[in-house]
Formats: structure tokens, C-alpha cells, sequence
């Protein structure tokens, strides 16, 4: 009986390239950082006071780090590529098995590629995410 834990299994992470248009980034293995973002925290104290006071500024969602299997002829990787090299704000989105979907606008900052000895390339994406991650509910693929 389920606990109601979630396995990552059949999670995709995608990349919008038309105004209806969302390609699989293929290879993708695995993600961290959504929600980890902050927002400021504004120190409201004043000679009243009996502790500090604080407020809280506008939400930063942060970034998101998204590990792939580097494929040169992906275009999902390669739209990722070229995102980076064009600076502009992109739209992405990580659409889990239940359909449920984190969509966020984002630059990425950068499309770093490794290896070694028996081992596959690898290709660690950073996004920076601006403005709010919408959760939503997308068709299956």
C-alpha cells in the first residue's frame, strides 16, 4: 500500500520552442532545486520593539540544476544550447507521471559537459528561474 510517495520514474523535463510547442529534453536523469528558492527578509525593527521584526520581500524561486546524458543531436539539448548562447528568457517546464507540471520562465546560465574512463558524457544544465513557477496539470505525451 502507497504511502503516497511519488517516484521521479517518467518525469520529463521540456522546453517550450513555438507558442504551442514543448519538446522532451531527452536524456534527462535528474533535477534539484525547484522551490529552493527565497525571498529577502527586511529587518522592520524600530526602539519599540521588544525583539526584531521582520517582513518578508518578493519570492526568488532561485535556480534549477537538470542532469542529462549528453546527445549533440537531441533538439531538446540543443534548443537548451542554444537558449544559453541567445541570453533570452525561455520557458521550461518538469512535468511529473501524475501530469501535475512546474512551468517557469528561466536563462540558462549554463550547459556544462564531463567525462571520464567507462563513463558516459554527462551534461549538468543551471537555470536561473524569473518570476513564479506556475503549477499546472498538462496533457500525457
Amino acid at each position: 500500500m502507497s504511502n503516497g510517495a511519488m517516484l521521479a520514474r517518467k518525469t520529463r523535463f521540456e522546453i517550450k520552442t513555438g507558442p504551442d510547442t514543448w519538446i522532451p529534453v531527452k536524456g534527462f536523469k535528474d533535477f534539484s532545486g525547484m522551490g529552493g528558492g527565497s525571498a529577502a527578509v527586511v529587518d522592520s525593527t524600530d526602539l519599540d520593539s521588544d525583539a526584531k521584526e521582520k517582513l518578508f520581500g518578493l519570492p526568488d524561486e532561485g535556480q534549477i540544476s537538470i542532469g542529462v546524458n549528453y546527445n549533440d543531436t537531441d533538439p531538446g539539448q540543443i534548443a537548451v544550447e542554444e537558449a544559453r548562447l541567445s541570453q533570452e528568457l525561455t520557458d521550461f517546464r518538469l512535468v511529473l507521471r501524475t501530469g501535475k507540471a512546474f512551468v517557469f520562465s528561466g536563462g540558462v546560465l549554463t550547459f556544462e559537459k564531463s567525462g571520464g574512463v567507462d563513463a558516459l558524457i554527462a551534461g549538468s544544465i543551471t537555470i536561473e528561474i524569473s518570476g513564479l513557477v506556475e503549477k499546472t496539470t498538462v496533457p500525457s505525451a
